[in-house]
């Protein structure tokens, strides 16, 4: 990319360069409203919007032109233009993401499919997942499902058809703000289900003829079909090599060849985490270059040698543009167009073409060409985070470019002052790329390395310089010769061994351990005006200003919004965060069967509250020590300070300050009154064999300026406890009922229910958990008091909030998005 530089002008006319830019920018963030219900509601008369809009600007130019001078009419044209651009890819990402979404399973069920294999699978401790083809009946067309495949069982081969049987799975997820949105990954992967294979059996062609539809055979003949299927084919043999060579760190080597991380061990992997590197796993431009400049030098030397009269009919980057274009694309196949990679190849294509067609284009109206066109070719692109950090990173880079080259320029004697400017040049680019990620980094990895930028300075050189090099040279060698290729990958693996040690001297020499970053929404964009306003041009605005940006970052978080109760979404658990004011309090912590495999804490909890901008938490109370209300609490009290922990049960483990809870227990706020209702403290001996009955019963009252609204938790208490607490407590008033056992027959009695007769009643339960909850009896109690239910399963996390009227409010997360929608 840096070699065509020359080639893409920054002293275009400025008015033309603002109309494409504007143009361009315009479909980018018409794209960006994918899944938004607001922008699907706008899709339905945004195309008429757009064919006005446009109409008026013919008008306008028509007018102008011939009869009236309109002053700034120009301006005003180009705006009219972008904003019909921006109706119209609000229109086509709709249009994009409902013929997406029909395509999605949605039922849990048993199935037997025939499939067709084209991608290799990835590795995993536990299974492999694979990507197959199948033929969907019901909308006549191929479609992709992610497969896991147990690891005892042998791989499917590529290029076979199969017959499989096992469950089919939709995608589900948490829906929580800060989590991870398999939903949103399953769609922009092109996935529309999950598939656990059980038996397969492989089949041969005409076998896989008289068993599925003529169509799905026909998709996999052709020219370009067989040149896929070519180099997916050679990616696993490279894999399966490595894999079976004695090169030590074959698993490294593969990620930065391919960015197959199948064989990387969890070392290596939480090294690079740690140090805030693991950027450098990804396939980026400078890896597709690499290959494209090996390329385009290999043919300069030979065209030197052997027909040098070239270079007299065409000029010698004109002639290599498209060679270089060539090495793009082929790496880009090799590779899986990945997002990085398919920005490069846009990027360069786009510039090559200008060459050939002697225009200049401004760098940026290039960057934002190349991601107009990758979001037209596919616009679930911008649901990825690749898509981001490719693009704001190449964006901070091209900036870092320009600062450095209009710094003014030095006279260099000697080999030592010119080696102490370019090392003054690399500590200084690398510092200003650490500050300039910094939003980005917020945003979605809610964690920091403080060691990063020295991690890159000596990361960086080592893999782009040499260890990428010698692995694309290696690996071109390989396809003709393995032997001969096996030194080179040698000395590519005793670069890495350099590398791991110079990494692990740095973590030893600086034992800064990887800190959670708490910062609201709020927070990361007044960030991110401070460091635009530090890279924009000298005199631009004063540098004082720079501190208004800053200082929401600098100063505690201090939320006005009085009283939050959030239902959390933990799947087949419980776990509810309140908050008034900044006391910050959470009921249960759910958690998964096993907790090492997949923790919860780790991918729901601590991201949830990062994105709060919550860092510690006053009280947890656990209402008793069953895995689906307590097996996350380990893992967030080691993460996160925690004050004060109650429960019926003492955990085991280092534990903060620890109090037994008991019925009487009352605390109270400016706001907010909680009590526990139960058990009783002469009960508590008996809380190992009755742990459910025993669970600690919170009743929470939030006043307002009208009155008080009451919130009861029930755990997983049942109906012995129900008849205790209307004994206890006659004139108990609840607004909102979160059931007891997640809805179990056995809880919520039809006494219960209609004694307390809350607004509101919350089932905290998984999608299509083993137990049946909510079981059907308690819906249909439900039903007949008429009582509202809420399902977490369904509804994802509810989050409640009292306005001063005394109104009781709340949002549904899976409202947020389309592809939430149950």
């Amino acid at each position: 990319m840096w070699a065509l530089m020359p080639f893409i002008d920054n002293k275009n006319s400025l008015l033309e360069t603002m109309k494409w830019n504007l143009i361009f920018l315009a479909w980018v963030i018409g794209i960006c409203t994918l899944g938004l219900p607001q922008a699907h509601y706008l899709s339905s008369w945004s195309i008429s919007c757009s064919c006005i809009l446009l109409g008026i600007a013919l008008l306008i130019g028509y007018a102008k032109q011939y009869f009236l001078q309109l002053k700034n009419s120009q301006i005003l044209i180009h705006l009219l233009i972008a904003l019909a651009v921006f109706f119209a890819a609000i229109a086509f990402a709709d249009h994009q993401l409902q013929q997406r979404l029909s395509l999605r399973q949605t039922q849990v069920h048993q199935a037997e499919v025939v499939v067709y294999v084209d991608r290799m699978s990835v590795l995993n401790k536990d299974n492999k997942q694979q990507i197959l083809q199948v033929w969907d009946t019901s909308h006549q067309q191929m479609v992709h499902w992610l497969a896991r495949i147990p690891a005892k069982q042998p791989e499917l081969q590529l290029g076979q058809y199969y017959r499989l049987t096992g469950q089919v799975r939709p995608a589900h997820g948490y829906a929580i703000t800060g989590g991870f949105d398999q939903e949103k990954w399953f769609l922009q992967q092109n996935l529309m289900a999950s598939f656990q294979v059980r038996q397969f059996e492989l089949l041969n062609k005409s076998q896989a003829l008289t068993q599925s539809s003529t169509s799905f055979i026909q998709l996999h003949r052709g020219f370009l079909q067989a040149s896929r299927l070519w180099i997916e084919q050679k990616r696993l043999n490279c894999r399966n090599w490595l894999m079976q060579s004695p090169l030590r760190h074959h698993g490294l080597l593969l990620a930065l060849l391919t960015g197959d991380e199948s064989l990387l061990d969890d070392i290596t992997q939480q090294q690079f985490q740690n140090l805030g590197i693991q950027h450098l796993l990804a396939i980026s431009g400078p890896h597709v270059l690499v290959f494209a400049m090996l390329l385009c030098f290999m043919l300069h030397h030979l065209i030197a040698r052997f027909c040098p009269e070239l270079y007299l009919r065409m000029p010698k980057q004109l002639l290599l543009s498209l060679p270089f274009l060539i090495g793009i694309w082929v790496y880009c196949g090799f590779v899986g167009f990945d997002i990085p990679a398919l920005r490069t190849l846009l990027m360069s294509s786009l510039i090559v073409l200008a060459m050939w067609c002697q225009r200049r284009l401004s760098v940026f109206t290039t960057l934002l060409a190349s991601a107009a066109l990758m979001l037209l070719f596919d616009p679930f692109s911008m649901l990825s985070v690749g898509f981001w950090l490719s693009y704001g990173a190449c964006f901070i880079l091209l900036r870092v470019y320009q600062t450095i080259q209009q710094q003014p320029q030095q006279v260099l004697l000697g080999h030592f002052q010119q080696c102490r400017y370019y090392l003054r040049l690399l500590f200084e680019s690398q510092g200003k790329i650490f500050i300039a990620l910094l939003p980005l980094v917020m945003l979605f990895f809610q964690q920091l390395s403080w060691l990063a930028p020295l991690a890159n300075i000596i990361a960086i050189p080592l893999i782009g310089v040499v260890i990428v090099p010698l692995n694309i040279l290696a690996t071109c060698v390989w396809l003709l010769s393995p032997s001969l290729a096996l030194p080179l990958y040698h000395v590519a693996d005793a670069a890495i061994s350099i590398l791991l040690v110079s990494l692990g001297t740095l973590q030893s020499a600086i034992p800064v351990e990887v800190q959670q970053l708490h910062f609201t929404p709020l927070q990361i964009a007044a960030l991110t005006l401070a460091i635009v306003m530090m890279f924009l041009p000298k005199g631009t605005l004063p540098k004082a200003w720079l501190v208004l940006g800053c200082l929401p970052v600098a100063l505690p978080v201090h939320e006005k919004q009085s009283f939050e109760f959030n239902v959390l979404d933990v799947g087949q658990g419980q776990a509810i965060h309140i908050r008034d004011q900044n006391k910050q309090i959470l009921i249960d912590t759910g958690g998964t069967r096993d907790e090492q495999k997949f923790s919860l804490a780790d991918r729901v909890l601590l991201p949830y509250f990062s994105s709060r901008g919550i860092s510690s938490l006053d009280q947890v109370i656990l209402s008793h020590l069953d895995q689906d209300h307590s097996g996350a609490f380990p893992r967030l009290n080691e993460k996160m300070p925690v004050k004060q922990l109650l429960s019926s049960q003492r955990p085991q483990g280092n534990l903060p300050s620890f109090d037994y809870c008991h019925a009487g227990q009352r605390w109270v706020s400016k706001n907010i009154e909680m009590q526990v209702l139960s058990p009783q403290e002469d009960d508590l001996v008996n809380a190992e064999y009755q742990p459910n009955e025993l669970s600690c019963v919170i009743y929470l009252s939030y006043r307002h300026q009208q009155a008080k609204t009451h919130f009861l938790i029930m755990g997983d208490a049942g109906i012995q406890t129900e008849q205790f607490l209307l004994q206890q407590y006659p004139n108990l008033a609840v607004d909102v009922l979160v059931l007891g056992h997640h809805g179990s027959r056995f809880s919520s009695s039809p006494e219960f229910l209609q004694r307390l007769k809350p607004k509101i009643a919350i089932a905290s339960a998984g999608l299509h958990n083993r137990y049946g909850h909510p079981s059907r009896e308690v819906q249909q109690r439900l039903q007949r008091a008429q009582i509202p239910l809420l399902n977490t399963a369904e509804q994802g996390s509810l989050y409640f909030t009292v306005t001063d009227e005394g109104s009781l409010k709340y949002v549904v997360a899976r409202n947020a998005r389309l592809w939430l929608h149950p």
